[in-house]
């Protein structure tokens, strides 16, 4: 696995020009889940599913993890729990997308683990990616009449490829209907959650304390079922990846 904190200048200089990589973010949270599950379950899951991602494609992927923190102001009744502002979360992430396209890195995968990040990310990213490309790639401005164009020209033939998911959507949803009982998921510390910390972190899942879980929900997790999902997102985000490198 090659991580980027771990490269002397020379080592990613000559990784990135000779490889061309992608880089793959993991995000998340530091957040209460329930008395059952560790506080830093959102971010160390995410982390672990993009460093087995990175080891699948040694060659193709640069790791790197710039926060720990995510939007987690729901969660600030419990102590233990790190939140940012929206924008802070936002604008580091911003700087770190440019300091890798002034780099040399044009394709960037985020993998995120926490339902808290998603709304905002989801809007930030889109603008993320075409600033980026507005200001780092040339396009002729004069055949621009409408923003319609203008999109349009910022995404055409671009090298730039920015993309933002957060793990349980990479699943097809007849997957998910045949593998969990529950209807709501990824849920909070639920049934899928659970049975994903299970098969990843077995020594930070309190399992006595899931039989007193007062939503109910994560009684039915299994470590097998966690192995189940984390192979399938591993299978899924490997396609991904292969399709954004081709």
């Amino acid at each position: 696995m090659k991580n980027l904190e771990f490269f002397n200048r020379n080592q990613a200089r000559d990784f990135i020009n000779k490889n061309k990589p992608m880089a793959i973010i993991p995000t998340g949270s530091v957040e209460q889940h329930l008395n059952h599950l560790f506080i830093g379950m959102d971010i160390n899951s995410a982390t672990r599913i993009a460093e087995d991602l990175a080891k699948k494609f040694p060659e193709d992927i640069l790791f790197y993890r710039p926060l720990n923190a995510g939007i987690a102001e729901h969660h600030m009744a419990f102590p233990g729990t790190m939140t940012l502002r929206v924008n802070t979360f936002i604008g580091v992430l911003t700087d770190i997308v440019e300091s890798l396209i002034r780099g040399g890195v044009k394709k960037i995968l985020f993998i995120n683990g926490h339902g808290g990040n998603v709304e905002p990310m989801a809007t930030a990213m889109r603008n993320i990616s075409l600033q980026m490309k507005g200001i780092h790639e040339g396009i002729d401005k004069t055949e621009v009449r409408t923003h319609y164009d203008y999109e349009e020209l910022l995404n055409k033939d671009s090298e730039i490829d920015i993309r933002y998911t957060s793990y349980w959507e990479i699943h097809k949803e007849e997957f998910i209907k045949n593998t969990i009982k529950d209807d709501v998921w990824p849920g909070h510390a639920g049934e899928y959650e659970t049975s994903v910390a299970l098969y990843m972190f077995p020594d930070l899942v309190d399992k006595d304390a899931i039989k007193n879980d007062p939503l109910g929900t994560s009684v039915d997790a299994s470590k097998e079922k966690g192995e189940k999902i984390y192979n399938d997102i591993i299978q899924q985000y490997s396609k991904l990846i292969s399709k954004m490198l081709s």
